[in-house]
């Protein structure tokens, strides 16, 4: 079934995943079609800062998503967060993303699944690397 904003209760942690691009937009549903967010994509990310828009922008043709959790904040206190961090910068791609602020926004704890998957990414890299040079050297120290 699609969700479409008739599903969505003010408060919600919505999100879309962007075409062609490894990353979804995240946001707050904030209730009459409007969204809180970061504004921008990510190569627009110059001096981003915390608005509301409407939410065919935030959406820009993606299809909308939303975020469930099993503990999370009330949906009212998560639109209170979302609203007093209006026009606040502080924008970070690592600590403190669109999918932070609606993570925070929604439970209270900076999370970002997209940051974590990366790191989780670079570090599986590094150690393989790391295991086939510890390998090669054991190797040569056998043949040697």
């Amino acid at each position: 079934m699609r969700l479409i904003e008739k599903d969505l209760k003010q408060g919600d942690h919505i999100y879309v995943r962007r075409k062609r691009v490894l990353y979804s937009h995240h946001g707050i549903y904030s209730g009459e079609g409007t969204v809180i967010h970061f504004k921008g994509a990510v190569r627009e990310k110059k001096d981003p800062v915390v608005i509301k828009t409407d939410i065919e922008n935030f959406l820009s043709g993606g299809k909308l998503k939303r975020r469930d959790y099993k503990r999370r904040l009330p949906h009212d206190e998560t639109l209170r967060i979302a609203r007093d961090h209006l026009s606040k910068k502080g924008y970070s791609l690592a600590f403190n993303n669109c999918e932070h602020f609606a993570s925070y926004c929604a439970t209270g704890k900076k999370r970002s699944a997209q940051v974590r998957n990366v790191v989780g990414g670079i570090a599986g890299a590094a150690l393989t690397v790391v295991a086939a040079f510890i390998g090669k050297k054991k190797t040569r120290t056998k043949a040697g």
